[in-house]
């Protein structure tokens, strides 16, 4: 009984240990920015849509706790805001949002639990024992989970002069680093039943940091290599995109 009782203690006391490691390092509160801050974006009927990828390490790791290992669990996250400017309710389902690449094909979204299962870390076959208390991978997964299920954009409705945003999820190849000539499409639905799509063109790379500072930002410095600018000092354009819509297109790198 004594045994019971100290193997029990001993149990909880390493389950808050980890616990409180686990949780230390929570990720940012993600602010949703004002849709012309985005580059990735389209317009129809009033409703504007905004895609934001977050490709590489320094954005993953800052929003997700584990985001450190998305690039190369092959797990990408796509932050999309919805600003309904029309006079009907709008409808959306993440199911039926893709990612359209010009090589691999169609991407459809991934749960939260599917998402999961590509960047868990695994499981010792040492933590199935009592007396050593839970594992600290299964301990530092668990918040892992939660941040990519709170994050994940649910079905719903955006009434109008209302938003929301939410992150999908796609799975790439790890060694696939370059997304030009990749493209969002959304179908969004008005309370009337007509169908809107989106095809957002987006761009960027995930083996080119994202610039810290204003300088870097503007252009390359001096005795910079072009293949660390990153994707230039060059300006979207404008195009028309599916159903009247307008695309703002992001150059290639």
């Amino acid at each position: 009984m004594r045994l019971r009782r100290v193997t029990a203690g001993f149990n909880w006391f390493w389950l808050l240990v980890l616990s409180a490691a686990g949780c230390s390092s929570a990720p940012e509160v993600i602010q949703t920015k004002p849709m012309e801050a985005y580059e990735f974006r389209q317009t129809q009927g009033g409703v504007r849509v905004a895609v934001d990828p977050y490709l590489t390490v320094e954005r993953t790791r800052l929003a997700f706790r584990g985001g450190e290992s998305f690039p190369e669990s092959g797990l990408l996250p796509v932050q999309v805001n919805i600003e309904n400017g029309g006079r009907e309710e709008i409808k959306f389902d993440p199911r039926d949002f893709k990612l359209a690449r010009p090589k691999s094909g169609v991407e459809l979204t991934l749960s939260a639990s599917e998402a999961f299962s590509l960047t868990r870390l695994q499981v010792g076959w040492w933590a199935a024992l009592p007396i050593l208390g839970p594992s600290s991978v299964a301990v530092r997964n668990e918040p892992r989970q939660k941040d990519l299920e709170s994050r994940e954009l649910r079905e719903g409705t955006v009434t109008p002069g209302g938003s929301t945003s939410g992150f999908l999820y796609f799975r790439i190849a790890p060694e696939d680093s370059d997304l030009a000539g990749s493209v969002v499409v959304a179908v969004l639905k008005t309370a009337g039943g007509r169908e809107m799509t989106y095809e957002i063109p987006i761009a960027g790379r995930r083996d080119i940091p994202i610039p810290t500072n204003p300088a870097a930002a503007s252009g390359p410095q001096a005795g910079t290599p072009p293949a660390a600018t990153g994707q230039g000092t060059q300006r979207p354009t404008r195009i028309e995109g599916t159903g009247g819509g307008v695309i703002i297109r992001s150059p290639s790198p």
